[in-house]
């Protein structure tokens, strides 16, 4: 009964008995075409990989990838460095933010933006890497300026010493990039609030683009909020009590974005609120201006018409003084009707 128990928890976990964990030669590495590949020296510098060397656990290799070069496509499909599932999700074109344990390692699915001051929506991205105690492998097909930012620090020589400081760094990255674009869309509703309350008449497709940006970036910071969680909680040797609170404050600083995310909505929703307010306040202020006008020419118009049929018999028609009297009449009828206007407090 207890080997059966074994089996099953066995089968419930991701084991592939093809994948090398150690030692990994340098140049198996250098054969997928990577974009960017270095090794860390363990002080924050990122190391050309050297053909004849190995990626060691003090001495770890970065291998960054462009799935959509065959090269690199055949190598994925071919290495021994990674198990089967996570050789389709590397270069799998669509994906959604995850994270799946294996035996050698784990394999992270993040998706972040590309922050562009003063433009809506900014670019999204997908970034998807595969970590281990003494290897990281990363594919992407857009370039991601967190990965940018992330290779200027190594040149530095303010980067990632190992690989669980390479997580954290590029997870406070891409979240940096998620919360720049929030803090572009809150400037934006500021704005807008502020023209709302000098009664401003904004237009709906303006309102409809940052709301549709600020579902956007919920999306994005919903599961990978519990992504942090869900690492930080694993037990995995090459992570330690100080990485894991480190992690625990990125999701933390997720959660707190998520609920200004929320708040902002309901914000954008008060604004459209007040707009409508606003027009219908100023098409009821019309109607009434215009009601009021009707109210005041309807007798001179009733009038008018009748003495305008081409009949004879119009009285005073052959006297010169019939128009002044017709005028006078008028003008009789228009104060009369302003005056009971008032009167009934409608003016």
């Amino acid at each position: 009964m207890a080997d059966k128990d074994s089996q099953n928890c066995e089968a419930n976990r991701f084991i592939d008995k093809k994948v090398k964990i150690l030692p990994i030669k340098n140049s198996e590495l250098l054969s997928a075409n990577p974009i960017f590949s270095c090794q860390l020296d363990g002080k924050g510098n990122g190391m050309p990989i050297e053909s004849h060397g190995k990626a060691t656990i003090a001495k770890p290799c970065w291998i960054h990838l462009d799935f959509s070069n065959q090269q690199t496509i055949n190598w994925i499909q071919s290495t021994d460095l990674l198990p089967n599932l996570v050789k389709e999700e590397l270069i799998k074109p669509n994906q959604i933010s995850k994270e799946t344990r294996f035996d050698s390692g784990i394999l992270v699915v993040m998706r972040g933006v590309n922050y562009t001051p003063n433009t809506l929506p900014d670019p999204i991205v997908t970034f998807r890497f595969y970590i281990t105690d003494n290897l990281v492998i990363s594919t992407r097909h857009q370039q991601i300026d967190a990965i940018s930012q992330l290779k200027e620090n190594l040149e530095k020589g303010i980067g990632p010493v190992d690989v669980a400081d390479w997580l954290i760094q590029v997870s406070e990255l891409i979240s940096d990039q998620v919360n720049l674009s929030f803090d572009g869309v809150h400037n934006k509703i500021i704005k807008l609030e502020d023209s709302v309350l000098n009664q401003h008449i904004l237009s709906y497709k303006e309102i409809g683009r940052v709301r549709k940006q600020l579902i956007v970036l919920r999306r994005l910071l919903s599961p990978q909020r519990d992504i942090f969680v869900k690492i930080s909680t694993e037990r995995i040797s090459w992570i330690d009590d100080n990485d894991r609170q480190r992690l625990h404050d990125i999701s933390n600083q997720q959660n707190h974005y998520v609920s200004d995310i929320d708040s902002c909505l309901l914000r954008l929703a008060s604004i459209m609120e007040q707009i409508t307010s606003f027009l219908a306040e100023s098409t009821n202020k019309r109607i009434y201006l215009m009601s009021v006008f009707t109210i005041i020419f309807t007798p001179i118009t009733f009038l008018t018409s009748l003495l305008g049929v081409n009949l004879g018999g119009i009285p005073f028609n052959d006297r010169i003084w019939s128009f002044s009297l017709l005028v006078v009449l008028i003008f009789a009828i228009s104060i009369v009707s302003v005056i009971w206007l008032r009167l009934k407090k409608w003016w």
